[in-house]
């Protein structure tokens, strides 16, 4: 008979699913789990996520967690091969698998990939369960100084060189400082030629970023603009592109089309045609001949510096005023934040 000390071959192994959480007393028993078991400190998964759990009979033998993908590494750029606009539009086509523990009941041998292989297999079709969108690559990061990647190559992913070694430091604006400890980029195609769809010119509908809405038409976007322009601005003008009024009028057109969060922002920004963009004030770059959406580390800095209610008043006067009768929107800079951008540091 196969034993959970893994004699007797493949048994136990076949007996092995993995599956989703189900419901709010397993989402907390992951959660605590997690903390206990991986050697990084654990704070929660950010942006559109997912926790998988590989169980067998009613025994839970190992946890992995996917979260949005990293917003900037060099080495998985290079391979997809995906412009900057791009990159902002579809990176919640990537997941990033960054959280994965072996329970004290799961180790045995092969049961790592075992679990890993079982979880990708089913990791678009609940992406799209959960969050209206598939998963077409997977990526993870892992710690050369702790790990081989021994099970990631087992279950065929492919490794794509280092990161440089940064990591963001606490704080609003968005610094990193080298820390040293270059991590291993794998990645795994859960659709073939996934690589060749995220460069591509165009990509199906029901792809989009969670389904949000459009941006509203030109005319509204302008007059939006034209109430904000009046927020004074914290920065110092040397070296300003957007003014405070554009990021303030994607922000909150963002939120009324149902985004939240700042890589959601970054990406609702970079769907902007060139009409809604010019009408929210965006920079005309004259080296690209066209405008410019901002980017998601601007969005972040911009919302931690501020005033927590300026946002909700400039919406409440703009809604308040206009004659469809719309209830104005909350918005403040921590309903707008969250949830978190910060990109992973390192996992494994």
């Amino acid at each position: 008979m196969d034993g959970a000390d893994g004699s007797g071959g493949g048994r136990w192994l076949r007996e092995v699913e993995v599956r989703a959480v189900r419901g709010v007393e397993e989402r907390r028993r992951w959660d605590a789990l997690m903390r206990e078991h991986h050697y990084l400190p654990y704070r929660g998964l950010f942006g559109r996520s997912l926790r998988h759990v590989a169980v067998r009979g009613g025994t839970w033998l190992a946890l992995l967690g996917w979260q949005a993908g990293a917003f900037k590494v060099g080495v998985r750029d290079a391979w997809i091969g995906w412009t900057r606009e791009q990159q902002f539009a579809r990176l919640h086509l990537v997941a990033n698998n960054a959280r994965f523990a072996v329970l004290p009941a799961g180790r045995v041998p092969n049961l790592a990939s075992r679990a890993l292989g079982l979880g990708l297999r089913r990791l678009s079709r609940d992406m799209r369960a959960a969050h209206g969108h598939p998963v077409l690559l997977a990526e993870t990061f892992v710690d050369p100084s702790r790990f081989a990647g021994t099970c990631y190559r087992a279950s065929n992913w492919v490794p794509l060189g280092r990161t440089r070694g940064f990591s963001r430091e606490p704080g609003g604006a968005a610094r990193w400082r080298e820390n040293g400890r270059p991590k291993e980029v794998y990645v795994y195609e859960t659709e073939n030629g996934a690589a060749a769809v995220l460069r591509g010119d165009d990509l199906p509908g029901g792809w989009l970023a969670g389904g949000a809405g459009e941006a509203p038409a030109a005319p509204e976007l302008r007059s939006l603009h034209a109430f904000l322009g009046d927020m004074p601005d914290f920065r110092k003008v040397r070296g300003v592109r957007y003014g405070l009024a554009c990021y303030a009028t994607i922000m909150v057109a963002a939120r009324l089309a149902g985004c939240r969060g700042v890589s959601a922002f970054a990406e609702f920004a970079a769907r902007m045609d060139q009409e809604r963009l010019a009408a929210a004030g965006a920079f005309f770059s004259p080296s690209r001949g066209r405008q410019t959406a901002p980017a998601a580390s601007t969005f972040h800095y911009i919302l931690s510096s501020l005033p927590p209610d300026a946002l909700d008043r400039a919406v409440g006067a703009w809604t308040g005023q206009r004659s469809d009768g719309a209830a104005p929107v909350a918005l403040t800079a921590r309903t707008c934040a969250a949830p978190r951008s910060r990109p992973p540091t390192g996992a494994g």
